[in-house]
């Protein structure tokens, strides 16, 4: 026997109409219906859905492209900065230097152009300069402009359904989910529903139908009498209520003010450092030549000219580029090249946190003395499960005349198993400029198996003695990222920074458990 159910006045006039159409569209029933809006019709869908007593038929989902701010600006310039480029070596330009004095983009804009175009293929470098590896007009740019930027300029959108596979992959690489005001195009998901009535929801119906129900006693109620013959409308427990939303912390926030009580707890001193810094710190006080591949345009983000970082003194500047050139007091031999004091002075986004530990070394740190610090650092990536253009590192260093590598080891062993809550782990040799013996950490995601946690070593004199210190120092500087991941069950590194609010509100995270390795839902 069905059971007797009382309907909500929306959730009636939602049957009504099903029961006349038949299986109808979202659109459809918003156009058709007696509902008074859009979101009364979704509260009674979500009620009947729970209820069971209307079903979806069927579920699409189309995608739709349309132009971002960056887009709408090359709309507006009339070429993208890669037909630009192709367009400049043709007529000659043979460096990036001479197509960065076009005004037309910035130098960043030309930049991002001048990697995406190599990544392509579509240009290469040698030692005479930039040349062309296709004509302008036969790249995959020229037809992006031919079949997205020329449809859209007079606005509107366009199904992605319609253009080739290549065109779709660039406009996904080109459409972040976070940074929109910087997006060249914007990628919008269109679902449509198909609800039908069910023969519950009939029998429901017909029953409302049958009986003067009343939801509300108001004066007229009172004052003529209908509430005497009339039945009262029941609570519906089972009817999903409205979500109160207040406000927390992001996820990821407690993540990482977890790990910073951590090592506050642990006796760390915590070292800070602004986000713009200067080629010196960030690379050439680490012994990074200024010939090294992470020099190059494709991992570092450089900063306008107008943008300055306070100098290092002119003596530690000397004494870094001695070591760089021949070694100086350190007992090696160096790089053997012309290290630039020029160069060491472009201002860049921080790459690694280990610029902290460089500024550190140099101001007089204690001996023994241990430091810490959370960085936010930036390198140019392509955005995967494990990999974003923007990340935070932990960065730390510990200096002392009996520290050696089995101390570093202990420390790495411990952050794998109270940060990242990581069961399997291992070390594995590893090469970094500034550190000899070098390390990597590497933790077994479950689903993603193993992934780089970060590295480590012992600094080089040439780090060092440069800035002041004869102890011997350990390092490391791990992905708090990638370490989240584990530890709060996520397998998307994007999720950790996802501006989808019904995502970020479905992880429920208690902060004196996060580091644990139980995963969100478990914690």
């Amino acid at each position: 026997m069905t059971e007797e159910r009382d309907l909500h006045p929306l959730e009636e006039k939602l049957l009504i109409y099903l029961e006349k159409n038949g299986g109808s569209s979202d659109t459809e029933i918003i156009e058709g219906s007696d509902l008074p809006d859009e979101g009364s019709y979704r509260r009674a869908a979500e009620w009947l859905l729970s209820r069971e007593l209307v079903i979806e038929v069927s579920r699409d989902e189309e995608e739709f492209v349309e132009l971002g701010p960056l887009g709408i600006g090359n709309l507006e310039a009339g070429v993208t900065p890669e037909l630009a480029m192709l367009r400049e070596v043709a007529g000659g330009a043979a460096s990036l230097q001479d197509i960065q004095k076009n005004t037309v983009f910035d130098r960043g804009r030309w930049g991002s152009a001048f990697g995406s175009l190599m990544k392509a293929g579509q240009i290469k470098k040698d030692t005479s300069g930039i040349h062309l590896t296709c004509l302008p007009e036969e790249t995959v740019f020229q037809r992006v402009w031919d079949t997205v930027y020329e449809p859209l300029s007079g606005g509107g959108e366009l199904k992605m359904t319609r253009l080739p596979e290549d065109i779709i992959s660039l406009i996904n690489d080109r459409s972040p989910k976070r940074g929109k005001s910087r997006a060249e195009f914007s990628v919008n998901v269109v679902v449509t529903r198909m609800l039908d009535i069910t023969e519950e929801g009939r029998i429901a119906l017909k029953t409302a139908k049958e009986n003067i129900t009343i939801g509300a006693i108001t004066p007229q109620v009172l004052a003529d009498g209908s509430w005497r013959s009339a039945k009262f409308r029941r609570y519906q427990l089972d009817i999903p209520p409205s979500q109160i939303h207040t406000g927390r912390l992001h996820p990821y926030r407690q993540f990482l003010d977890t790990v910073r009580k951590r090592f506050m707890a642990l006796g760390f001193t915590e070292m800070r450092g602004s986000l713009a810094e200067n080629e010196f710190w960030n690379n050439d006080a680490l012994f990074m030549p200024q010939f090294h591949p992470a020099r190059d345009i494709h991992d570092v983000y450089f900063l306008s000219d107008g943008v300055k970082v306070p100098p290092p003194g002119k003596e530690q500047m000397e004494r870094v580029a001695g070591v760089h050139e021949n070694g100086g007091n350190t007992g090696g031999r160096g790089w053997n090249y012309s290290f630039s004091r020029d160069q060491s002075l472009q201002t860049i986004l921080r790459s690694q946190g280990t610029a902290l530990s460089a500024r550190t070394l140099a101001s007089n740190p204690e001996i023994p003395g241990k430091y810490f610090g959370i960085a936010r650092c930036f390198r140019y990536d392509q955005v995967d499960s494990t990999h974003l253009p923007d990340f935070f590192q932990v960065e730390g260093i510990v200096l002392g005349e009996q520290i050696n590598l089995r101390h570093l080891l202990g420390l790495l062993k411990l952050f794998a198993e109270e940060i990242a809550g990581a069961s399997d782990y291992k070390f594995l040799p590893g090469y970094f400029p500034f550190t000899e013996p070098s390390v990597e950490m590497h933790i077994k995601h479950p689903v993603l198996g193993w992934v780089e946690g970060g590295g480590a070593g012992l600094f080089r004199p040439e780090v060092c003695r440069p800035l002041g210190i004869d102890v011997p120092v350990i390092a490391w500087g791990l992905g708090l990222d990638r370490m989240a991941m584990l530890a709060m069950g996520i397998q998307d590194i994007r999720d950790l920074i996802t501006p989808d609010l019904s995502k970020l509100r479905g992880i429920m995270v208690q902060p004196d458990r996060l580091l644990t390795g139980k995963g969100i839902d478990d914690a």
